[in-house]
């Protein structure tokens, strides 16, 4: 019995937490098609965003997800198309996306092993399996990790030896 009274108070925290009414991310609009175990009642929320502001007021990072679900073991939750933000002087510094990521509000991680793409301004980080802690300004790429360096700052130049005339 209070497992259940716990469950129905998580679900209702859920989703008033997850519904304040902040904008859904530009390209990012929430699912129609939320799988059948998302069904309401079952401490789920669709549209699940969580920032994190430092103590000065700044936004540090934003999590987005279609949908959110409150796991009964560990109090984590299950965030299905997750997309997050992580800002610097107030402006987005990196975006990170995978399908599916376990997290913990209370630790600030997240974690899948689901495949990950992290795009920031001069590299994109593709791999499979990652865990980001937010405390320590971290994520760590598990698997199959690619890194591709970009030059956005001007022309690309090709090092190469002097040719002999």
């Amino acid at each position: 019995m209070k497992r259940w009274f716990w469950l129905a108070g998580m679900t209702a925290a859920i989703a008033a937490w997850a519904q304040t009414g902040a904008p859904t991310p530009a390209g990012a609009p929430p699912s129609t098609n939320a799988p059948a175990d998302m069904a309401p009642g079952t401490g789920a929320a669709r549209g699940f965003i969580v920032p994190e502001y430092d103590e000065t007021g700044q936004l540090r990072w934003k999590m987005y997800g279609d949908t959110a679900r409150v796991l009964l073991t560990g109090g984590r939750i299950e965030v299905r198309v997750m997309k997050l933000e992580i800002y610097r002087n107030n402006a987005v510094d990196m975006t990170m996306r995978a399908s599916t990521c376990l997290f913990d509000r209370t630790a600030k991680m997240a974690s899948s092993d689901d495949a990950v793409e992290l795009v920031a301004t001069n590299m994109t980080v593709t791999g499979k399996g990652f865990e980001w802690i937010a405390g320590d300004n971290l994520v760590k790429i598990h698997n199959d990790v690619t890194v591709t360096m970009l030059n956005r700052m001007g022309p690309t130049f090709l090092l190469t030896k002097p040719q002999s005339k």
